[in-house]
């Protein structure tokens, strides 16, 4: 019978153990944007469509894995100029001016990634 209790004491603490391991996790997603896009204070009018140009980013960022370097550089121009010109369409001034020192800080640290690399 003892062992019985303690076999189940083993079981409810191996339970607990991993429900505390379940809260103490990260969330996902770059948190520097999670920052940004907390600062850039979007409306309620912006935050869908905002939304809407991050899960396309997604998807063309999944499909651009499949393609080669060339396809990559065909598609990606296109792409990204008309993101850019969303972007400009859905920002104000200060938010654009946020979102490209945000970029600019980004292309920094994955040149200073790539050189370390090296």
């Amino acid at each position: 019978m003892n062992k019985i209790w303690i076999l189940i004491l083993a079981a409810v603490l191996s339970f607990n153990v991993q429900a505390a391991d379940k809260k103490g996790k990260k969330p996902k997603g770059n948190p520097a944007l999670t920052k940004l896009i907390a600062e850039l204070k979007l409306t309620e009018e912006q935050r869908p469509k905002f939304q809407a140009l991050q899960k396309e980013n997604r998807e063309f960022a999944a499909a651009q894995k499949k393609r080669s370097a060339e396809e990559k550089k065909e598609a990606g121009r296109p792409f990204w100029k008309a993101r850019q010109t969303k972007l400009k369409e859905l920002f104000t001034e200060e938010q654009m001016t946020a979102w490209k020192a945000f970029q600019a800080k980004q292309r920094a640290a994955r040149e200073k990634k790539a050189k370390e690399k090296k």
